[in-house]
């Protein structure tokens, strides 16, 4: 948006047009003038009178203006937020600038968690393994006789108790130190390990050997998956451009809203390029193992079990080539210090015991954590049922689940690129993205619904399978902003705490839900559709929750627990040594904030602070302003 070339010149934090609440700090003559809060601008003092800026035909409604000047102080305190938590909790070091290659690697290595066959080819060769065993369908598992289809849904949520356990025990201890990315390192590693062990199972009798590598495999990325979430907001933040925003508003010559937007932006453009690049990149490799996989053939059971292990083999090394070069230049950043009198044991069960007696006081982090929950619940186990009918469609063919696999992500990496062009056109907002994901991920339940009253749709033909691939294009919104929209509500500091927490909501409801699918299915007579009417009013219930999240408040929410932590937890000393460590790595003018979100300079200047009063039609505000 441009400002009006014929606006007279003013000094000061300027109000913006009606369209736009991204105001700038501007100086008509020498350098800019600092940046005030709204709090301070929109409340001037007895002796200062408001100056205005543009002379307007009617006036502004006392209504409009109070409730301008509101959402302007609620987004002036969020902007100051994001910077006010880096600097708030004492860390082990100084900042470390992300660099190119640091960045390019980042993206490929999600290549990893979007194409593991460990979840493909790994999984389909159990299954195929444990059918050739029992041709009937139906096994004896855990003391009963069940469908196939059942026992994978109960292992699928035995494997997911094990990743909630997991990510329990090493998210509270991640965020402190250095030494988090060796979780990363070490579950890749056992990845690893798993994809190439399937390699030498081929026997209907190894079904169990099949399962249990599935499942440590799993369980290993999964792990890696949430880690690696939760670094990326760090990769973002230590950008140069990110850090030179930081430094002119705190110098006084960019306005926080801005500085947040700009955050936003640039954290929801790097999980958007990740997934373009994982679903491009992978497409890449799928083409090449749907041709090998036609090579060998795929009519018969042991051509079939051939050309997964051959699947698995291929896989394997392209995850080691995407995955090694990021571990290489990967800078271990700082992470917090141990709280003073806090040993290493106590350090992980006093940071939840923190949060806990918080949680009052970070509403809208619990309110998304709801929405996650029950969202990624309809989501995680409609591919589980989905996944599942499919197999049973297609016969277990290789080359089909290659072919499928090649399709969605095609399709997905498409979506993603999109959205990486309407949102650098349009700047809509990361809520606003996972609204639209949300959405999209509920049309497909509706369809396999369907299935439940017909066999002409709702997943009982080939054709269906191709269609849900592509429709890839639109749920690729919900993989590319739930991760995003984690990072805009939780306290930057404790990233990893907070992501393993979200992974583990995640896990507990693909650990609820398989169950809950499992029963509806084997209660329904081995029917698989009727599940979906489960998973389509699971999934409501999260969009409905997801409208009422606050993510301005978030921000403002996590600073000042954050402020409380540091007062209550850290010695004066460790406090002054962080702040010595970030001018250092951040060097410029630091301008001391409160909790509130609002820089204590800014307190001091509140009663020279003028007002603008803004044009109706919004073409008379001035300065620069960005949409």
């Amino acid at each position: 948006m441009v400002s009006s070339n014929n606006a007279p010149e003013s000094k000061g934090f300027v109000s913006p047009t009606v369209n736009d609440t991204n105001a700038q700090a501007t100086d008509g003559s020498s350098g800019a003038a600092p940046t005030r809060s709204v709090a301070a601008t929109a409340a001037p003092s007895a002796d200062s009178a408001p100056e205005i800026i543009a002379e307007s035909p009617r006036a502004a409604s006392p209504v409009h203006s109070e409730k301008l000047a509101a959402n302007l102080n609620v987004k002036g305190k969020a902007g100051h937020a994001v910077i006010d938590q880096r600097q708030t909790i004492p860390t082990t070091g100084k900042r470390r600038h992300t660099t190119k290659w640091e960045y390019i690697t980042f993206c490929l290595f999600y290549f990893s968690l979007n194409g593991a066959p460990i979840g493909n080819n790994g999984g389909g060769l159990r299954q195929a393994l444990v059918n050739m065993k029992y041709p009937d369908g139906y096994l004896t598992w855990g003391g009963e006789y069940i469908p196939i289809n059942a026992m994978l849904l109960r292992v699928q949520g035995v494997m997911f108790a094990a990743q909630l356990v997991t990510l329990m025990i090493l998210g509270p201890y991640a965020d402190y130190g250095n030494w988090r990315p060796w979780i990363m390192i070490v579950g890749q590693v056992l990845l690893y390990i798993c994809q190439f062990s399937l390699c030498g199972i081929s026997q209907p009798d190894q079904w169990e050997a099949a399962q249990a590598l599935f499942v440590v495999g799993s369980l290993a990325a999964n792990v890696v998956n949430s880690f690696y979430a939760a670094t990326f907001p760090s990769i973002v933040r230590d950008l140069p451009k990110l850090i030179e925003s930081e430094e002119r508003v705190k110098a006084g010559t960019e306005s926080p809203e801005n500085h947040s937007k700009l955050d936003e932006y640039e954290r929801a453009k790097l999980y958007n390029l990740n997934n373009m690049t994982g679903s491009y990149v992978v497409a890449v490799v799928y083409a090449i193992a749907v041709g090998m996989i036609a090579g060998i053939g795929y009519t018969t059971n042991e051509q079939k079990i051939t050309s997964f292990r051959a699947a698995l083999g291929y896989f394997g090394f392209m995850t080691v080539a995407f995955t090694v070069p990021f571990f290489i230049l990967h800078k271990h950043r700082p992470g917090q210090q141990l709280p003073s009198g806090t040993g290493w044991l106590t350090a992980g069960p006093k940071q939840v015991w923190s949060a806990a007696k918080s949680a009052k006081k970070l509403k809208q982090v619990m309110l998304y954590l709801l929405a996650y929950f029950l969202l990624n619940e309809t989501w995680g186990t409609y591919w589980a049922v989905t996944g599942i009918i499919q197999n049973d469609v297609i016969h277990y063919s290789p080359l089909m689940l290659n072919a499928f696999s090649l399709t969605a992500d095609l399709c997905g990496g498409t979506g993603h690129l999109l959205l990486l062009i309407l949102q650098k056109r349009f700047r809509f907002s990361v809520k606003q993205g996972v609204m639209f994901g949300a959405v999209m991920t509920l049309i497909p339940q509706l369809w396999g619904g369907i299935g439940r009253f017909t066999t002409k749709v709702g997943f009982h033909n080939e054709w269906e399978f191709w269609l849900v691939q592509a429709w890839n294009i639109t749920t690729a919104a919900w993989g590319g902003y739930n991760v995003t929209m984690i990072s805009e509500v939780v306290p930057g500091p404790k990233s990893y705490m907070f992501f393993a927490l979200f992974n583990c909501v995640g896990k507990t409801s693909g650990f609820v839900g398989p169950f809950i699918t499992a029963a509806i299915i084997q209660a329904d007579g081995g029917k698989n559709n009727g599940a979906y009417w489960f998973l389509l009013g699971t999934g409501l219930l999260g969009l409905l929750t997801l409208y009422f999240v606050d993510t301005d408040q978030a921000k403002i929410d996590s600073a000042a627990y954050l402020a409380r932590e540091a007062e209550e937890m850290y010695s004066e000393e460790q406090r002054a040594a962080a702040k010595h460590n970030l001018e250092e790595s951040s060097p410029g003018t630091t301008t001391p904030m409160t909790p509130a979100g609002v820089s204590t300079a800014e307190m001091q200047d509140s009663e020279k602070a003028s007002t603008a009063v803004e044009h109706p039609v919004g073409t008379n505000a001035v300065g620069q302003s960005k949409c």
